[in-house]
C-alpha cells in the first residue's frame, strides 16, 4: 500500500480525528502522572478488530456529509511499544477504512524511545500520515522525576527519524510537572520548536486517581499549578509557538466521563474549557494593551465590536473579561456588539482597530 499524500492532510487544520484508545498499552512502566483509565474511562486492553470497526463506524455516522479529512488515531498508550503482531493487527483494522475511502489516513502517539528503525519499518505498507511523540519535557531532571525512562536526546533522535521518513510530526508537552518551572517550560518549548514539528499539544499536569502522583499530592510532596497560573503559562507557550508558525492543536485534556472529581480527578488545573480560558486571556491582553495606549479619555460605556464567533472569547467565561476590564479601567459598562464583517482576529474597541497577536 502506498503512503498517503501528507501534503493533503497538512492542508486541513481541523480533520475529523476518530480516537481509538489503547490505555497504557505498550508502556514499559507507569509514569508518575499517568492513569489512562481515569482519562479515557476505558479498560486497559487492546481493542479488537471488531471493536475498532464499530467505533469508527459510529463516528462516521455522526455527520451526513463526509469531512474534508478523516483520520483514525491510536491514543493513550505507547503505540510502537506494542508487540509487532499487535501493531500490525491495529494498523490492518484501520487501513481497511482507508482502502474503502471512508478515512484518509492513520495517526498515533508513542514514546520517543520506541521510535527505532525496526518499528518504523512495520509502518511502511500502511497509510500512516502522522506520528505524535509524548515529549512532556526536554529537561532530563524533570523526565527523571516523572519516571519517564527516556532522555531529551531520545526525543531529538525520534523527531529526526519521523521527519526523515516523511511523516507529519506532532509533539506533546506537559506543564507543571514535578521539578519543572515556567522558565523550564519555555526552555522545553524552544527545544521543541527547534525540531520543526508540524503541530504541538500542551497539557497541564493533573493529579489523577491511580497515579503515583496522587500519592505525592496526598503526602504533600507535590503541589499542582493553580488554574489561573497554568492558563497564563500555556498562553505564553501558545504565543511562542504561534510566532514560529507552529500550530497548537490542543490545550488541556478533553472532557470525558472518566475525568471528574467523583472518579478520576484528584487535583490540578483542569477545566473542560481550558483552551477557551487561554484564548480569552489573549483577547483580554490585546484589548487592555490597546486601551492603555489610548491618549483620549475612554468612553463609558466602552463599545467592543467583534465577529459573532469571537464574542465568547471577548467576554471570557462567565463574563470574566468584562468584569476585569471595568475594574482595570474604572468603567461602569462594557457593551459587546457583533459585526460579521470583521475578521476573527480583529476587533473594534472604542472605534479603534485591535488585532490579536
Amino acid at each position: 500500500m502506498s503512503r498517503p499524500d501528507h501534503s493533503v492532510a497538512a492542508a486541513h487544520a481541523h480533520p475529523l480525528i476518530i480516537p481509538i484508545f489503547i490505555p497504557q498499552l505498550g508502556c514499559p512502566h507507569q509514569c508518575i502522572f499517568c492513569s489512562q483509565t481515569a482519562i479515557t474511562d476505558t479498560p486497559r486492553r487492546c481493542p479488537t478488530t471488531e471493536q475498532i470497526r464499530r467505533e469508527v463506524n459510529r463516528f462516521l455516522q455522526y455527520g451526513k456529509r463526509r469531512p474534508s479529512t478523516v483520520q483514525i488515531s491510536f491514543f493513550g498508550g505507547n503505540f510502537l511499544g506494542l508487540k509487532p503482531a499487535s501493531i500490525l493487527r491495529l494498523l490492518e483494522a484501520a487501513a481497511a477504512f482507508v482502502q474503502n475511502g471512508a478515512v484518509d489516513s492513520i495517526r498515533f502517539s508513542t514514546r520517543p524511545d520506541t521510535v527505532c528503525k525496526q518499528k518504523l519499518e512495520l509502518l511502511t505498507d500502511f497509510p500512516v500520515s502522522t506520528i505524535e511523540l509524548g515529549v512532556q519535557s526536554m529537561r532530563d531532571r524533570v523526565l527523571d522525576l516523572a519516571e519517564r525512562g527516556h532522555r531529551a536526546a531520545d526525543t531529538v533522535a525520534a523527531a529526526e527519524r519521523v521527519k526523515q521518513r516523511g511523516y507529519r510530526l506532532g509533539l506533546q508537552m506537559m506543564v507543571g510537572l514535578p521539578g519543572d518551572s515556567e522558565d523550564g517550560a519555555m526552555g522545553t518549548a524552544r527545544r521543541m520548536a527547534a525540531l520543526r514539528p508540524d503541530f504541538v499539544r500542551i497539557y497541564p499536569t493533573l493529579v489523577l486517581e491511580g497515579s503515583p502522583l496522587a500519592d505525592w499530592f496526598r503526602s504533600g510532596r507535590y503541589r499542582p499549578m493553580p488554574l489561573d497560573a497554568c492558563v497564563t503559562l500555556v498562553k505564553r507557550l501558545y504565543l511562542f509557538f504561534k510566532t514560529r508558525n507552529i500550530p497548537v492543536i490542543r490545550m488541556g485534556l478533553q472532557a470525558s466521563d472518566g475525568l471528574n472529581a467523583e472518579t478520576g480527578l484528584v487535583a490540578g488545573p483542569y477545566h473542560p474549557a481550558f483552551g477557551h480560558h487561554v484564548y480569552a486571556e489573549i483577547v483580554f491582553d490585546a484589548i487592555s494593551t490597546a486601551l492603555a495606549k489610548r491618549l483620549a479619555p475612554l468612553p463609558d460605556p466602552l463599545v467592543i465590536e467583534a465577529h459573532p464567533r469571537m464574542i465568547s472569547r471577548v467576554q471570557g467565561l462567565k463574563k470574566k473579561n468584562l468584569f476585569h476590564l471595568k475594574q482595570k479601567f474604572h468603567l461602569e459598562k462594557v457593551v459587546l456588539m457583533q459585526d460579521s464583517a470583521l475578521a476573527g482576529n480583529h476587533f473594534m474597541v472604542a472605534g479603534q482597530p485591535v488585532v490579536l497577536p
